[in-house]
């Protein structure tokens, strides 16, 4: 199996088109014929079909072409790895990046990290943790941030704790369960969720199993995080969201304090616990390991923005007036 082989299948893959993957390859289509046939020679199985509507993979084709992804990303972070011994800065960092984590302290790590390394070509994609994985597992991303309220995920990766950040319920101002204490009395009412119900890291789905309660019957599932703050502000759905969206003091997510209300729910709320996730630390490139550094240093400094936000009493100001006197 040879690497020129797996680009002309994972470029069959990009394109469903001979004509296409050829132009992409700088080859010509008998060439990518013969190494596509070399291959399926020696696995012994088809990997491409043909039609009017142009070529398509097999499923044996799909799962060589996912790890042929893997295969060449690796082969991407070698090359920038020598580049980086060799004193030549250019490289590339891709991260994915789940809602709650970007109000963290990815925005400072980003600019830091740029500072010191203005050469790296650096994109970050704002993904819900599912397709994150997904990314990580076929190569297309080096490293992660996801937030999650049930732990770790799978163990196909390292998961690297970083910090924690409550969870608050909310409604619009005068909606009719707006001083409801207890989660049970809220079964019936509109649930408002941005993750998929069957991602074992659903807010809603790890609070109802907190509490051993049935799922509400009555969601909307909105993927975008500025649709479900319009939803949460102007309906009647109830609403789940990080500390940061009501007591962070910068990021395009922050609050109109009159918009949304909290619920004063007396039941236990999971915090989000935000990890660092990738494949392994021996395999990062040296850009992705800086970057790393930056978010650990900054996640270990970070104050919680609920605790941030809280008024400073008397017996905390006292040293700071006495060390100025």
């Amino acid at each position: 199996m040879k690497l020129h082989q797996l680009r002309v299948l994972l470029a069959l893959a990009q394109h469903g088109s001979m004509h296409e993957a050829s132009r992409s390859l700088h080859i010509s289509q008998p060439a990518l014929s013969k190494a596509i046939a070399e291959l399926e020679r020696e696995l012994g199985v088809t990997l491409m079909s043909r039609s009017v509507r142009g070529v398509s993979l097999t499923n044996y084709g799909r799962t060589l072409a996912k790890r042929a992804s893997v295969v060449e990303q690796e082969l991407r972070h070698a090359l920038e790895d020598i580049e980086a011994m060799r004193g030549h800065a250019e490289a590339q960092l891709n991260i994915g990046f789940s809602a709650v984590a970007s109000s963290g302290p990815l925005p400072e790590s980003i600019a830091a990290f740029r500072a010191r390394f203005p050469g790296v070509a650096l994109h970050a994609y704002e993904m819900r943790p599912q397709q994150i994985l997904e990314g990580l597992r076929e190569g297309r991303l080096d490293l992660a941030l996801i937030s999650t309220n049930s732990g770790p995920g799978t163990s196909a990766f390292q998961w690297e704790s970083l910090f924690s950040v409550g969870m608050v319920l909310a409604a619009r101002p005068g909606h009719p369960l707006g001083r409801t204490t207890r989660l049970r009395d809220l079964l019936d009412a509109d649930w408002l969720t941005l993750d998929p119900l069957d991602d074992p890291g659903s807010p809603l789905a790890s609070l109802m199993r907190l509490h051993r309660l049935e799922m509400p019957k009555r969601i909307v599932h909105s993927v975008s995080n500025l649709l479900g703050l319009h939803l949460a502000t102007q309906t009647d759905v109830i609403s789940m969201w990080s500390d940061f969206v009501f007591y962070g003091s910068v990021g395009p997510l922050r609050l109109n304090r009159d918009a949304l209300h909290t619920l004063p729910i007396r039941d236990e709320l999971p915090d989000f616990h935000v990890y660092m996730v990738y494949r392994s630390t021996d395999l990062m490139t040296q850009a992705c390991a800086e970057f790393a550094k930056e978010m650990r240093h900054r996640s270990r400094t970070m104050v919680s923005p609920r605790a941030a936000a809280a008024p400073v009493t008397k017996r905390a100001r006292k040293p700071a007036a006495t060390r100025a006197t």
